[in-house]
């Protein structure tokens, strides 16, 4: 599945020319070679939400900031990033029930290199939902709970939207497509207030299921092929599950060997004579070569002064012989790590100099990675270094668990309530986002607290 920035800019591509003036009355014609930044931005009309509230759906144009009262990052006015805040706009105010909005480019003023922005926004009535209808998922069906107050019940809807693309995605469907359609319902209005009611109807669409064919690999040229695929928790000949091929690339990163793989390096290749789908993953290795410099509070270990040089082995042998998948490092330390002494098991003070052929922990190969041999180094002490290497590896799982989905859902809506501007037609789209993990944040830093207090520990 695509992210939301490149299904956003698929949107960018149809709505661009409704953008509105780039450039208010006020300030003529924009220099080719300056591109101001958004000081402001600002709503006018009728907008029915606080600024505040219509400002925290915005991220293009949101100024960041970088040090608190000191520096803060405003965003450049660019057409795109313009337009993907307006559809993020369009959508929350439908997830509101004002399926009528109308949110568009009022004007922009320019001064000097800072630029206002204010966005005219016409809210419209706001609607009740009578009922919601999930047409397409198993043949069959469903209704979506609702209550009697009429709000649009658009989390539950999404999360049956997506329990639905990662039932399809597990089966080997590769297309998944949801369309929203508004119709008017009867229904009396709630105290008086007018408001209409409209059904919701959700069509769900999804392709033939693909097996995998064929898996290669490019741009690979000190990794033996058997040690990548050995990562992939995706194989040929069976159901191709988008989601065991995200797994896959998280796998591959934590292998530390390439360069950070994302759904972009996967090329996919369909046959719709055999219903399979070959891909190729474009690698990029890392540097043979890699060195550091640990203080007494450094990242890698606590109380420890170290400086250490590593090389990569050439590509020589295959499987756990496979030299490339080995680091040969040197080690110079100032002064031992006392935290050391709380091991469970007795260990000797690190030598002042240390050489080490060290085989990082390689997913795939769990037991027959992540140790280290040396001769300066006792037998139980290369042991405990082995354990709390596998050791780290669990926790961290255990905190920060699988890879997220983090596609959103880009959904047009159809019917008589989706005209957004001048009366002519235009695409409108809900849009849903995956659920957060709960505690995320929380789950993160208490993997790195564990990451440095099992670090500290290391014998070596």
């Amino acid at each position: 599945m695509k992210p939301a920035a490149v299904v956003l800019c698929l949107l960018i591509t149809v709505t661009t020319a409704s953008a509105g003036p780039q450039v208010g009355e006020d300030t003529g014609t924009l220099l080719a070679t300056h591109t101001p930044r958004i000081r402001e931005v600002r709503f006018a009309g009728d907008p029915a939400f606080e600024r505040d509230a219509l400002k925290k759906v915005l991220q293009e144009l949101e100024s960041r900031r970088v040090i608190p009262g000191i520096w803060t990052r405003r965003p450049l006015y660019e057409t795109r990033a313009v337009e993907a805040d307006l559809a993020r706009l369009r959508s929350f105010y439908f997830s509101q029930g004002y399926f009528d909005a109308r949110v568009e480019v009022g004007s922009v003023t320019v001064d000097g290199g800072d630029a206002i922005l204010t966005l005219e926004v016409q809210s419209g009535p706001k609607y009740l939902v009578r009922h919601i209808e999930i047409d397409g998922i198993n043949d069959e069906r469903e209704t979506t709970a609702t209550d009697s107050s009429g709000e649009f019940p658009v989390d539950t809807l999404c999360t049956c939207l997506f329990d639905a693309r990662r039932i399809a995605e597990s089966q080997g469907r590769l297309d998944f497509a949801v369309e929203l359609e508004i119709s008017d319902a009867d229904g009396p209005p709630l105290s008086n207030t007018g408001r209409g009611w409209v059904d919701i109807t959700s069509r769900v669409r999804t392709g033939s299921a693909y097996t995998v064919g064929r898996i290669d690999f490019s741009g690979h040229h000190r990794i033996n092929e058997s040690t990548l695929r050995r990562a992939m928790t995706l194989q040929e000949r069976s159901p191709f599950d988008l989601g065991k091929l995200r797994a896959s690339l998280e796998r591959l990163n934590r292998s530390g060997l390439l360069e950070p793989l994302t759904p972009a390096n996967v090329e996919i290749r369909r046959s719709p004579d055999t219903l399979t789908a070959d891909l190729t993953l474009a690698i990029g290795e890392r540097p043979g070569r890699r060195w550091s410099l640990a203080g007494p509070l450094g990242p890698s270990a606590i109380g420890l002064l170290e400086a250490t040089i590593s090389s990569r082995l050439p590509p020589w042998g295959r499987g756990v012989f496979e030299a490339s998948t080995y680091y040969l490092t040197f080690s110079v330390m100032g002064f031992s790590n006392p935290l050391i002494r709380l091991l469970p098991i007795p260990v000797q003070p690190s030598p002042p100099a240390l050489l080490v052929l060290e085989r990082p922990y390689l997913p795939g190969q769990a037991l027959s990675s992540g140790f280290a041999l040396s001769p300066h180094l006792s037998a139980r002490r290369l042991l405990a270094g082995y354990g709390l290497t596998h050791f780290d590896r669990v926790t961290q799982a255990a905190l920060i668990g699988g890879p997220p989905d983090s596609s959103d859902l880009l959904i047009p809506i159809s019917g008589r309530h989706t005209s957004v501007g001048g009366g002519s037609e235009k695409a409108s789209f809900l849009i849903c986002n995956p659920p957060a993990r709960s505690h995320q944040r929380l789950r993160r830093g208490a993997a790195v607290a564990a990451g440095l207090v099992i670090g500290a520990f290391r014998p070596y």
